[in-house]
């Protein structure tokens, strides 16, 4: 995937204001810059979404049927929670 690292730096900078995100250099290696979810992102986004995500999540839910959304939020969970035995090669 072809990201613009200045788009990106732009789009956390704009979040990080928001207070959605917290940056910090990776200690052991300080080019890599880590970003995590803040408290206020997860309470907004878990407890009070916006409007338009909500009607989005609508739209969304009209184009899988219940079985497939169950299905594809368990192959979701499991992607998830194999991503910390993800290594990457350096060439």
């Amino acid at each position: 995937m072809k990201i613009d690292p200045a788009a990106l730096t732009r789009h956390f900078k704009l979040l990080e204001e928001r207070a959605y995100v917290q940056r910090s250099r990776n200690p052991k290696n300080q080019r890599e810059v880590l970003v995590n979810v803040t408290d206020v992102a997860r309470k907004q986004l878990l407890h009070e979404p916006p409007t338009d995500h909500l009607n989005i999540k609508k739209q969304m839910e009209k184009i899988l049927s219940a079985d497939e959304q169950k299905t594809l939020s368990a192959l979701l969970e499991k992607l998830v929670s194999g991503l910390d035995q993800i290594t990457v090669e350096k060439h």
